[in-house]
């Protein structure tokens, strides 16, 4: 479909300035950040993954759809003409903690696409406990521009052991929402720009976050990108987290997944590996995320999420 120069620059403008008023109140003192503690000692974001995003190191974001967009970009949520239902387990060694989760999404009719989302979090002493649930409805301006905005109720404690006794400690809680916008300049380059927890529950376990994502197709089984996200709350300065990742459609149904990424904030380096198996009517999909190297007395985390979706006709 043609777009008349206007409309093409005026879409992304306005998406973009949207977006940067949505994120400036965000910029205040809080009591409970990082800005008292050494960055490196800082909790990592509870963030919202699927098992080929932590195969992708960062997600990979501008290459979502389905599930992954209701994670990385409620944006995406009107593409691919598709209507999944999935099921996933997310274990994560750091914080002593697996995750039951299932999401329903559908793009299947019309331009607009919607998601639905809900995971809750199981643990013992030291690991977390409670739900984070989202919602998300996207719409296609064109074939080459989509929106989305995404509703996220977050509510997250931990157990933490005091003399003889167990405390329950808050840690997030409160409705928080998501934004994206999705370009697609020409076919096999799509670009995703997003803002995460736009309004700010002063935690760092759930950041005000901005995203910038590219992914570029090679041929019909070969794609790779990279994602820059930004938490724009729990340091002094933006703690920027750079991300690689590229995927291989093996025989038209196997996917397999590699990517890198590092937090420069903390100082953590980690790689993801992923592989799956997909055809008319069934997903499956594994996602590993291992980190290399981690500065102070805690062990490099080993997440590990595995998925199945199924395709309704």
């Amino acid at each position: 479909m043609l777009i008349t120069a206007r409309t093409s620059c005026a879409i992304p403008a306005l998406a973009v300035a949207v977006l940067a008023l949505l994120v400036l109140p965000s910029h205040r003192a809080r009591a409970d950040d990082c800005r008292e503690i050494d960055k490196v000692d800082c909790p990592k974001p509870v963030a919202a993954e699927t098992a080929r995003g932590l195969g992708l190191g960062t997600g990979v974001r501008a290459s979502a759809i389905s599930t992954s967009a209701l994670a990385y970009s409620p944006g995406a949520l009107s593409l691919g003409n598709l209507y999944h239902i999935e099921g996933n387990v997310d274990y994560m060694s750091e914080l002593k903690t697996v995750a039951l989760g299932a999401a329903v999404v559908d793009s299947s009719t019309s331009k607009l696409g919607a998601g639905v989302g809900l995971r809750g979090f199981l643990a013992g002493e030291g690991g977390l406990n409670g739900l984070d649930g989202r919602i998300g409805i996207a719409l296609s301006l064109s074939d080459a521009f989509s929106i989305g905005l995404g509703g996220r109720y977050i509510d997250l404690t931990s157990d933490v052991a005091d003399g003889d006794d167990t405390i329950e400690v808050k840690l997030a809680r409160g409705f928080t929402m998501d934004a994206s916008l999705r370009v697609i300049p020409t076919p096999g380059v799509q670009l995703d720009i997003g803002a995460l927890n736009f309004i700010d529950r002063s935690s760092p376990y759930v950041p005000t976050t901005l995203t910038g994502s590219l992914a570029i197709a090679v041929g019909d089984a070969m794609s790779a990108g990279a994602d820059v996200l930004a938490d724009m709350t729990s340091f002094e300065k933006p703690g920027i987290t750079l991300g690689l990742g590229g995927e291989y459609l093996g025989g038209n149904t196997i996917p397999v997944r590699a990517g890198y990424s590092v937090d420069l904030a903390r100082k953590i380096h980690a790689i993801g590996l992923g592989i799956g198996y997909t055809d008319q009517q069934l997903g499956l999909d594994i996602g590993l995320h291992q980190e290399l190297e981690r500065p102070g007395p805690a062990e490099p985390e080993t997440r590990i999420m595995g998925a199945v979706r199924y395709y309704v006709n």
